[in-house]
C-alpha cells in the first residue's frame, strides 16, 4: 500500500512537460474518437437494418476514458504546481 509521501515522491519524478505531452497525445486520441463516433452515427441506416450500437458504445466509452485521463493529468499538474508554490512561500 502506498503512503502519501510515496505518491508525492513519484509525482516529483514526472515533470510537468511530460504530463503536458501526455495530455496532448490524449487530446489527439480524443478527437479521433469523436470523429469515429460521428462516422459510425452517419453510417447507420435503420431502414436497411444497419446499426453500429456496439462500436458506438465502445467509442463513447473510450471518449469518456480519454476525458478522464486528460482531467486526471491536468489535476496532477495543478497538484505539482501547488506543491511547488507551497515550498516557495
Amino acid at each position: 500500500m502506498m503512503t502519501q509521501n510515496q505518491t508525492e515522491e513519484e509525482s516529483k519524478l514526472i515533470s510537468i512537460p511530460e504530463i503536458e505531452e501526455a495530455i496532448e497525445s490524449f487530446k489527439k486520441e480524443l478527437e479521433a474518437c469523436k470523429d469515429r463516433i460521428q462516422e459510425l452515427l452517419k453510417g447507420e441506416d435503420p431502414a436497411k437494418g444497419i446499426y453500429f450500437a456496439q462500436e458506438i458504445f465502445e467509442s463513447q466509452r473510450d471518449k469518456l476514458r480519454l476525458e478522464v485521463e486528460i482531467t486526471s493529468r491536468r489535476n496532477k499538474i495543478n497538484r505539482i504546481k501547488l506543491g511547488t508554490t507551497e515550498l516557495e512561500s
